[in-house]
């Protein structure tokens, strides 16, 4: 189910980037981790990608924004949008802005793989 499967990380702190990788590549997905917004629309004019996971406060860009970019544009509508946050009111200003998913920080490793799995898979239907 994994094998193929391409997942972006759109985080301004290496470290969580680096941990969220390394917890899916066990798994068996191909991660890129990327810093900067401008990257991950640069990466999806030349990459499939199956998933986005992305933090609601980056420096430089809002992970709102991003993700009601990602919905907004017919061309990457379809890519779920998982994002997280250790803010309080996060769950729904994220949803508000089209994500599929919200993880609060810390979040539990068995529910990243569960959401990850399961919208991976829609995707893939």
């Amino acid at each position: 189910m994994t094998k193929g499967n391409t997942i972006v990380v759109l985080d301004d702190d290496p470290d969580i980037g680096t941990m969220i990788r390394v917890m899916l590549e066990f798994r068996g997905y191909e991660v890129i981790v990327i810093q900067r917004a401008r990257d991950l629309f640069e990466l999806l004019q030349n990459r499939t990608v199956n998933l986005v996971i992305t933090d609601l406060l980056l420096s430089g860009d809002n992970g709102t924004e991003v993700c009601s970019q990602l919905k907004e544009d017919p061309a990457t509508s379809d890519i779920p949008v998982i994002m997280f946050s250790a803010h309080p009111n996060a769950r729904d200003i994220c949803l508000k802005a089209g994500a599929d998913e919200f993880m609060a920080k810390p979040f539990d490793m068995k529910e990243l793989y569960s959401k990850v799995d399961e919208l991976v898979l829609r995707v893939n239907r």
